[in-house]
């Protein structure tokens, strides 16, 4: 054996022994907080759940779209008990509005803010829950589910799950999807069959009208052409380069001859607009955005943020994918495209795929 692969080999020992005693320190800890009391080995009949609890502290803003399937689908299941929902933070609340939820808590969990989660930890105390589901798991879910009173408590199995879970499942990797693969687990919890899984923001008639009014005062007379909207902001390896967006606006504003309104999405980090965009739009209210993003034909996005938004409420939407997978993260639902290629995209091919002229 070489000496690089003695090195290896001894690193990878290394790193499994520091896991174990992690997850070690990791069980001791739930165990401390309450760790399983008070669970059932008895899994609940769907009929006899009266209240259920999703817990999904997450601070990203796609991941929080991602949840949307998973929300709708535990409302179906459990038509006639009280669904609760828990995050990491108080602005995430606004997506999750008019799903029929009874309660949104926030956890505000981290060490800067311990005070406020131990009063969301007391006040969710207050009542016990028959069903507590854990769909993406992770340490700060499981701590928030070993402080909580449930009956049963459900998640896919990890070597910490059983620390605070009641039952939990094996990951089978049925879904590529990122927002899909935690529907596994409603599956296996319920012996069904896979479905044809819907997450929507959904928007009220008032929302809509008033984006309505706003695109119309933006735009002024210009209201009869086509127009489309575009976002640059994006996290690391997943920014275009502003010279590739500026060919994909020539693109099409070639394929309209020049007749057509260019909206730009502009936010806290991306504040000028590019040189081709005749139009602004900003809004710091993820409703209010995602609403005028509905109401303009057809918007352009990388792999961030507003495209899942846009996306979510069921806006026509252009994916641009350069580094991360579109299996696991695209855009889902029939008004939406992903491209990982952007230089060969094809403006009438892309308008005649999403059925818009």
């Amino acid at each position: 054996m070489s000496v690089i692969k003695k090195i290896r080999t001894a690193l990878r020992k290394f790193d499994g022994k520091r896991r174990e005693k992690s997850i070690g320190l990791e069980v001791w800890f739930l165990k401390l907080l309450g760790g399983r009391k008070g669970r059932t080995e008895r899994l609940l009949k769907p009929t006899e759940v009266k209240r259920v609890l999703i817990i999904r502290n997450n601070k990203r803003i796609g991941n929080m779209f991602f949840l949307l399937p998973f929300v709708n689908q535990v409302k179906a299941l459990y038509p006639n008990a009280e669904v609760e929902l828990i995050l990491s933070d108080p602005w995430q609340g606004s997506i999750f509005e008019n799903l029929g939820l009874s309660r949104i808590h926030f956890s505000q969990f981290g060490l800067k803010t311990i005070p406020q989660f131990s009063r969301a930890m007391k006040q969710l105390k207050q009542q016990p829950y028959d069903l507590v589901l854990l769909p993406y798991g992770g340490s700060s879910d499981r701590i928030v589910a070993s402080m909580v009173e449930a009956r049963n408590v459900v998640a896919f199995y990890g070597p910490a799950d059983a620390a605070v879970c009641s039952h939990t499942y094996k990951y089978q990797g049925r879904y590529a999807h990122f927002a899909l693969s935690c529907m596994e687990l409603l599956e296996q919890l319920h012996d069904a069959e896979p479905a044809e899984y819907v997450g929507r923001l959904i928007l009220s008639e008032s929302e809509q009208q008033e984006a309505r009014k706003q695109l119309q005062a933006l735009l002024g007379d210009n209201q009869a052409k086509p127009s489309f909207a575009y976002f640059r902001g994006a996290r690391g390896a997943k920014v275009i380069a502003d010279k590739d967006w500026q060919t994909l606006l020539v693109k099409f504003k070639q394929h309209y001859a020049g007749e057509v309104n260019i909206i730009e999405i502009l936010s806290p980090d991306v504040t000028e607009p590019l040189a081709e965009a005749e139009f602004t739009y900003s809004n710091g209210d993820l409703r209010k955005l995602a609403a005028f993003l509905q109401q303009v034909p057809l918007f352009f996005c990388g792999d961030t943020g507003p495209l899942h938004l846009a996306s979510s409420a069921g806006a026509y939407c252009v994916g641009l994918f350069t580094v991360t997978n579109v299996a696991q993260y695209g855009c889902l639902g029939e008004h939406a495209v992903n491209v990982t290629d952007l230089a060969a995209i094809d403006a009438g091919k892309l308008l005649e795929e999403l059925k818009l002229k």
